[in-house]
């Protein structure tokens, strides 16, 4: 790593500080005040690509949105016929976010091509930064539908799903100018591709313990992810005696305490009930309905899988064991991936 005063610098800027004042500027495009929030196709959202498609064309890039919303910028070779490295993340958060989970690894690319630009320095093959418009699954229940339209792999059956206000993707995309039969235009030829590099924050505490800057990702790890419905019988807390309950939200919990049991201490394997609900809940009330997430991840496939089975069996036997039912809708599965070595 060069000293701090052999860093390429923007004027009197550094790299970091500029990617840093853009990590800012671009965490102020969020739907609720006091927090970093941005879904697919929000107000908030097409801001934030309108930001980074000015900063690309800052840059030196070529700049166009495709029909899924990705926000891509093109830095020519020195060959036009050259192959693309691609790089990127998402612009898309969950709700409360950090201002660096996605940006970071739009951003920096962004920063590196303007000082290359500057430079008058260019590859054997071209760079295209891309501003992957949605991950993270919020406001459709469906994720990666930005790498998906790129990588081909776009399920277009989610288009129509809904988001709580009742309006489909298909509808909203629509309404944005964003026309869903070109969806299949939005993806790449193989042969173009040189490769894919991605930076992005840890999310974790390793590298931060280990005092280390820096790690390389050998394997992207497998996930399973499912929306689970519990329903039971309300009830009056006060007369609903404890042996004649069909509560629906300990039924939920029970099945959210054998997950974090069962994926303890098992390396690379981590399981998560992230979202719970009890519609209606009040105090004095024996929930009859409860909502909640499962999420499951490793970075071997048949440890994952073992351990989605067993939470399904788990499922089954407190559905009969607590006269409820239990629905599990799948909403997401992806194999591991290992990273090119």
């Amino acid at each position: 790593m060069p000293a701090l005063n052999e860093m390429p610098v923007y004027g009197d800027t550094s790299l970091g500080e500029r990617i840093i004042g853009d990590a800012h500027k671009l965490g102020t495009f969020t739907e609720t005040d006091g927090m970093l929030s941005r879904t697919f196709m929000t107000p908030a959202h097409h801001k934030a690509a309108a930001f980074l498609a000015g900063i690309m064309c800052e840059a030196g890039m070529r700049v166009r949105r495709d029909s899924a919303g990705n926000v891509i910028g093109r830095y020519e070779g020195l060959e036009p016929n050259a192959k693309m490295l691609l790089t990127g993340s998402h612009f898309d958060t969950v709700k409360n976010a950090g201002m660096f989970d996605g940006p970071l690894g739009i951003l920096l690319p962004i920063a590196c091509v303007h000082r290359w630009n500057r430079l008058g320095k260019r590859f054997p093959f071209a760079i295209e930064v891309i501003g992957f418009s949605e991950e993270e699954g919020v406001r459709f229940k469906a994720t990666l539908l930005g790498s998906r339209a790129i990588s081909g792999t776009f399920d277009m059956s989610v288009l129509d799903n809904k988001d709580a206000d009742g309006h489909t993707m298909r509808e909203v995309m629509e309404a944005s100018g964003f026309h869903t039969p070109g969806l299949e235009k939005a993806a790449y030829d193989p042969a173009t591709v040189l490769g894919y590099l991605e930076v992005h924050i840890e999310q974790g505490p390793v590298l931060l313990n280990e005092n280390l800057p820096l790690g390389v990702v050998t394997t992207i790890s497998g996930a399973t992810r499912f929306m689970v419905e519990v329903n039971g019988t309300g009830g009056h807390a006060g007369t609903v005696p404890m042996e004649m309950r069909h509560d629906a939200a300990m039924t939920a919990a029970e099945i959210g305490l054998f997950i974090e049991r069962r994926c303890r201490n098992i390396p690379t394997l981590v399981g998560t009930v992230g979202h719970f609900e009890v519609p209606n809940g009040a105090a004095n009330v024996v929930p009859g309905k409860a909502i909640f997430s499962i999420d499951i991840r490793a970075a071997e496939d048949q440890l994952r899988c073992d351990a989605v089975n067993d939470v399904a069996a788990k499922c089954a036997l407190v559905e009969q064991e607590r006269g409820v039912t239990v629905n599990a809708k799948k909403t997401h599965e992806a194999i591991s991936v290992p990273c090119a070595q």
